[in-house]
């Protein structure tokens, strides 16, 4: 099994995840994950362009998308559209073993005519920011492929990537949507007002974690009032900004807590934190552990 932790993720200019494909020449992703791999049993709020399919294996998690939230079980999944803001979690802490598929539409988009016509009206639909998946006998085929896809992975090397069946799964799926979502809500134009303020805001935060954030200068960035700003966490990540902050800090932090010999003091001050007290009282908080005894127990 492939288990990617994925906990110090990488963006792009505009703050969508960059994903890190099995092969960064091919923009598709087939991953066995592990909720227990992700600090707190939880990912970290993010978007990009590409589908995400997710296939339940064991246990259970709740999905976010746009602050809505779903719960998907053993053998169901959901389907998360282009640019929506996401996350799984348990807040349980209990383990969760999923199947994770991502395609970019890029893979799609040798013909203008074809694109702007069948791919669009899919990943530009604004009545489908996500789909659950199961029950419906269209939506267990989807289940089926996507879970068929990582049996046909799973042993490969990098060279004998499935190029041919992920294409293959890409264009039946995306037929299977295209023919059954309703179509009338497609708006290529549009796009929610709350969302693109709240990934300003968001992409703020990124450029500026590791310095004084200031509700108001936060504010500003979306293009809102304090008031608003509040409300837009509390609405889609359902956390208050400095909950969000704080959080972002701390898993940023990871990657010099385990793999340099920094001082806690150091690194508190690099992320973000007023100092090391607050930093370890922070961790524990959130990851009911200390940063050292984090270190040891992943060393």
């Amino acid at each position: 099994m492939n288990n990617k932790c994925t906990y110090c993720s990488t963006f792009n200019l505009d703050f969508s995840e960059t994903i890190a494909y099995n092969n960064p020449l091919f923009p598709a992703l087939i991953n066995y994950g592990m909720l227990s791999t992700y600090p707190d049993y939880s990912g970290v709020t993010h978007w990009h362009k590409d589908l995400e399919f997710i296939l339940i294996k064991r246990g259970n998690m709740t999905y976010n998308v746009n602050g809505e939230l779903i719960p998907l079980t053993e053998g169901n999944g959901i389907m998360v559209n282009s640019r929506q803001l996401h996350y799984g979690f348990s807040a349980e802490h209990k383990e969760c073993e999923f199947i994770c598929v991502l395609f970019s539409p890029e893979l799609l988009c040798g013909n203008e005519w074809f694109y702007q016509n069948y791919i669009e009206p899919v990943t530009e639909n604004s009545l489908y920011p996500y789909l659950y998946l199961g029950g419906e006998a269209w939506k267990n085929v989807i289940l089926e492929k996507i879970d068929g896809l990582y049996s046909d992975f799973i042993g490969r090397t990098e060279q004998e990537f499935p190029y041919f069946a992920v294409l293959d799964v890409l264009l039946a799926v995306m037929n299977l949507l295209y023919e059954n979502l309703d179509g009338n809500a497609y708006d290529t134009a549009k796009e929610s007002n709350e969302l693109a303020s709240l990934r300003n805001m968001i992409t703020y935060i990124e450029e500026h974690f590791a310095q004084r954030i200031l509700l108001n200068d936060l504010a500003l960035s979306g293009a809102c009032c304090k008031s608003r700003c509040s409300f837009l966490f509390k609405k889609y990540l359902r956390e208050t900004p400095v909950t969000y902050i704080a959080k972002l800090r701390l898993r940023k932090s990871l990657a010099a807590l385990l793999d340099s010999d920094k001082s806690i003091a150091d690194i508190a001050y690099e992320y973000g934190f007023c100092g090391a007290s607050y930093y370890c009282e922070t961790f524990q908080k959130y990851y009911g552990i200390s940063p050292l005894k984090y270190r040891k127990t992943q060393a």
